[in-house]
């Protein structure tokens, strides 16, 4: 079975140029020559580290240098995926992609799963994500709630044969 990250990589390659970071690289890395972020010892780690929060802090040479941001079945392992998805975004160029891959409640029973915080569903995540980090929210004035941080580019299911997931691409604005 191929690793999570490379199911999906025929739909994302376009826009995994440059410098790119990935967090949760896990032993298997999106592509070769990934600057690659994991809490496990493998030979393509080049940050290891024990908390996936605060990375931005503790290693501020980070801040801005990467031209895109992918993590694969990461997201869901963490309670503040808030948190994560602004302090990972911060080692993205202004730009530069950040890009998404997560397991779908809908396909895949994350619920079982005790090391999943969320049961992420593709509806519910793109809802959430386009009102929070893409300017859709309004205040009661009509005014955005929070200002626009990404462009949407594109997201859809990855679903099928050993396929339970589904992707986004965002600009950093």
């Amino acid at each position: 079975m191929a690793s999570e990250s490379k199911k999906i990589l025929h739909k994302i390659d376009k826009y995994l140029v440059g410098e790119v970071v990935e967090v949760g690289c896990g032993d298997e890395p999106v592509k070769d020559g990934v600057f690659g972020i994991d809490g496990r010892n493998f030979p393509h780690v080049s940050l290891l580290t024990n908390n996936l929060y605060d990375i931005d802090v503790r290693n501020p040479e980070l801040v801005g240098k990467f031209d895109c941001c992918f993590s694969s079945h990461v997201l869901e392992h963490l309670p503040d995926g808030y948190r994560a998805i602004m302090e990972w975004s911060s080692l993205v160029k202004k730009g530069g992609y950040f890009v998404l891959y997560l397991p779908d409640g809908n396909y895949y029973p994350n619920k079982q799963n005790p090391e999943h915080f969320h049961d992420t569903k593709y509806e519910d995540f793109m809802f959430w994500f386009k009102r929070t980090f893409c300017g859709e929210a309004l205040n009661f004035t009509g005014k955005p709630y929070f200002e626009p941080y990404f462009q949407l580019i594109e997201s859809g299911q990855d679903v099928g044969e050993d396929r339970y997931s589904f992707y986004l691409v965002a600009k950093k604005l």
